[in-house]
């Protein structure tokens, strides 16, 4: 009895199953997106959310029609100086969530083409990078939240009046 052929092909079957491992894309989940809303000539404003992820993944660009430029900026705080700069890229750990949120971690938006008002939605276009170099595009629809709201669905801030 010739067992080559039968070899041969597992030896084929393992390769291929390797090579389909190998090529599986992350599963990068985008939960509570939302943006602040804006004033007339008002040029930047926030974006706000949650990244989940099976695997190790790298936040590496956003992109919006609504915005000349898009980064992620990490803020700081130093005594009472608050400091915030544009990060190249976000790491997101495996099975791992980062939030970018209010008061911290965030997306700017900049170079806005109008003002952004509540009810309005604004696309962004998320790439993601994983260890092996295979990049991944995700388009988010975020709705924009009125300004001095903190989230969507959230009551208006309001600063008491002094006398």
């Amino acid at each position: 009895m010739n067992q080559t052929p039968s070899l041969g092909r597992a030896i084929v079957l393992a390769a291929l199953v390797g090579c389909c491992a190998h090529a599986a894309t992350a599963q990068v989940t985008v939960l509570d997106p939302w943006v602040r809303g804006t004033v007339e000539g008002q040029p930047s404003t926030a974006a706000y959310l949650t990244l989940r992820s099976d695997s190790a993944v790298r936040l590496v660009s956003v992109t919006s029609p609504v915005a000349a430029r898009c980064s992620v900026h990490e803020m700081s705080i130093s005594g009472t100086l608050m400091r915030m700069r544009t990060i190249e890229s976000l790491a997101i750990p495996a099975g791992g969530a980062v939030e970018l949120r209010e008061g911290h971690d965030h997306l700017m938006l900049e170079g806005l083409t109008h003002a952004l008002k509540e009810g309005d939605t604004v696309q962004l276009t998320l790439t993601f990078v994983d260890p092996g170099g295979k990049r991944q595009a995700i388009d988010v629809r975020a709705p924009v939240v009125a300004l001095g709201a903190t989230r969507p669905g959230a009551p208006l801030r309001t600063t008491p009046m002094t006398r």
